[in-house]
């Protein structure tokens, strides 16, 4: 009888003198990438556009592509840059780099061309893939590097140049340690301190199992790309979906009319995304109704409780989540009726601790905050060439978030603030989050962010930045007296500027600093609103 994966390469087996590490294949979604080539060969993978490719194609290109990598220079536990929007070349770079052994470093080109030039010489790269579009931006640093460069992308004619060269085996790379990296995602472009995670295959291995057994991915689910796989690489869709035997949607046009046109489409099954992406959709002027069900994994900012009550009455089946690029993307997950607070660690995520300064469980009062420590098969092996950084963020055995939250009596963590982000007014302590929650009630807002501003020199007050809904004219000063009922007076904003629009990171997270710098500008120490004009970037 033949056996799935049987092959008559293998040894005959003699005896009972195997060892038990000759039984062990190394954790990694390497394996699980190479069951869909086999088992789905007929399904669609990717779809991009008009544009659809099969398992079996994906396959085809991925193989060949791995022997053009190694003939570019990409050897076992080398780096391969790659700088591009999400599109099928991007998927396969995704697939083909980890199998010719080498690691995969996303940069996100939503980063500053500073930003991309610096951190391309930082991954020390040998090889880079790069979108036809983003190359005017890094080719001249690539080519002061003298890394070769591979485009990709639609108009960079990669498919003629894959047509020429023989495909390599579809295997696991020889030796393959699962801790080793399998990808380096830097976590913002900044050049002051770069944090390129490192995570690993177990990590990936880990993270995939999840988010099947969390998300519900099967073969024939849909998946929309509105995260930039650069993003944690997707939070770990670039492989879980394939795994699944799901297909692939990537945009041709980023956005959140992009993401709404297509789910107004009726075949997305699943999305990931966070409150920036969703924040329009959910709009009362253009409001978006869904023609069937969507499994909906909301992370990367804390989403008011509003923008999940609406999520789910226009049909999302909704998920809410926390985790960072260092516990390889999402980590905990909320799947109840109650999803404000970001819920448990995932199935196999590890262990998550909320702890006080002397590093003892906080009580489960849902009151009283703590610093979320972590530990567990997802946490990253450390920040590539780092070494301080590594070790501050991994002290004692767990990795230190930064992040503020509380524990309520069922063990559901509520996420706070960062640590830097708790005001300190008046010898008191105040979580931004908690002004913010009350801003989100009032109907006409649409996004609320609170931080610190200083009056006078040792003196400390709340000043909100909102923006509002299309159509809704509602003053700085009524949202202050809507906000007073629900606050201690030391806790109300000094100032609420109604703004445009808020600046944000390639990742959709607020830029605070910009936001300090503009509440200290002019700070009266009446109480009053006026609107500012954000800072763009």
């Amino acid at each position: 009888m033949t056996r799935f994966g049987a092959s008559p390469d293998l040894p005959r087996l003699r005896g009972t003198d195997a060892q038990d590490s000759d039984l062990k294949t190394p954790l990694t979604p390497l394996e699980l990438v190479l069951r869909a080539f086999a088992v789905h060969p007929a399904r669609t993978a990717t779809q991009h556009g008009r544009q659809a490719q099969s398992y079996a194609e994906l396959a085809g290109r991925t193989a060949r592509l791995v022997t053009l990598l190694r003939d570019h220079g990409l050897t076992p536990g080398t780096h391969a840059l790659l700088v591009s929007p999400n599109t099928p070349d991007a998927l396969l770079a995704f697939h083909a780099v980890p199998l010719a052994g080498g690691v995969i470093v996303p940069l996100n080109p939503a980063f500053s061309d500073e930003a991309l030039r610096f951190l391309a010489g930082h991954a020390d790269p040998v090889v880079a893939l790069v979108d036809t579009a983003c190359l005017p931006r890094v080719g001249e640093r690539l080519a002061q590097l003298e890394i070769p460069v591979l485009e990709i992308g639609d108009a960079s004619g990669l498919s003629a140049r894959l047509g020429g060269v023989l495909p390599a085996a579809l295997e696991l790379p020889a030796a393959l340690d699962e801790d080793s990296p399998i990808s380096i995602n830097y976590t913002s472009g900044t050049t002051s301190d770069p944090k390129g995670v490192m995570v690993t295959h177990r990590n990936a291995f880990v993270n995939l199992s999840n988010l099947l057994y969390h998300l519900n991915l099967r073969p024939g689910s849909v998946y929309l790309h509105a995260l930039p796989l650069a993003h944690g690489n997707g939070w770990g869709s670039a492989w879980a979906v394939t795994a699944a035997g799901g297909t692939h949607v990537t945009l041709t046009n980023e956005g959140p009319e992009a993401v709404r046109a297509a789910l107004r489409g009726g075949a997305v099954t699943h999305l990931f995304a966070s409150p920036a992406i969703l924040t329009p959709l959910t709009d009362t002027a253009a409001p978006l109704h869904l023609s069937a069900p969507v499994r909906l994994l909301v992370a990367g900012t804390s989403p008011s409780p509003r923008l999940l009550g609406n999520l789910r009455a226009q049909g999302f089946e909704v998920l809410h989540g926390y985790g960072l690029t260092e516990t390889n993307a999402v980590m905990t997950v909320n799947e109840g009726d109650h999803l404000t607070p970001q819920g448990h660690p995932m199935m196999y995520a590890g262990q998550l601790r909320v702890v006080s300064e002397d590093g003892g469980p906080v009580p489960a009062d849902g009151f009283t905050p703590g610093e979320i420590v972590i530990r567990g098969n997802q946490v990253m092996k450390g920040y590539y060439k780092n070494r301080a950084a590594t070790r501050r963020a991994l002290d004692g055995g767990w990795l230190h978030t930064g992040d503020l939250a509380v524990v309520h009596a069922d063990g559901r963590v509520d996420i706070l603030d960062r640590a830097s982000d708790l005001l300190n007014i008046g010898g008191q302590s105040v979580s931004s989050a908690q002004i913010e929650a009350v801003l989100y009630r009032h109907p006409s807002v649409r996004e609320a962010v609170v931080v610190a501003g200083h009056p006078a020199p040792g003196q400390t007050c709340a000043v909100a930045f909102v923006t509002l809904h299309p159509g809704a004219g509602v003053r700085g000063e009524e949202l202050l007296r809507f906000c007073s009922p629900h606050l201690p007076e030391h806790a109300l904003p000094r100032r609420v500027h109604l703004v445009p629009e808020l600046p944000k990171t390639a990742s959709g997270k607020v830029l605070k600093h910009v936001l300090r710098a503009q509440a200290g500008e002019n700070l009266a120490p009446e109480r009053r609103a006026e609107p500012v004009r954000p800072t763009r970037r």
